[in-house]
């Protein structure tokens, strides 16, 4: 606050952060099935959509409140991985 930051976390705490974040995972999960749904996807994207909300499920186990250590991993590199592989299960389904 002291430097003028409008987060989350500095506004509702870190609780409320991450509260926050696994409604928003809820929340893409929802949307990813809705467009699934709306543009009548093959299997292979259902597919990718079971991997990523497996793996932002295991992001959610990589940090905790008041335990940070991991946050790295669990941001960059889950986020990285989530992007890379519902991208190629889109692609094998669109091909």
């Amino acid at each position: 606050r002291e430097q003028g930051l409008h987060s989350w976390a500095t506004r509702f705490g870190e609780g409320g952060a991450f509260a926050g974040a696994r409604a928003l995972h809820l929340a893409t999960i929802g949307l990813l099935i809705a467009a699934g749904v709306g543009l009548h996807v093959g299997w292979l994207y259902w597919v990718g959509v079971v991997c990523v909300a497996g793996l932002l499920l295991y992001e959610h186990t990589l940090v905790r409140p008041g335990d940070l250590r991991r946050l790295d991993a669990a941001f960059f590199t889950m986020n990285g991985v989530i992007s890379v592989a519902f991208f190629v299960f889109v692609l094998a389904d669109v091909l």
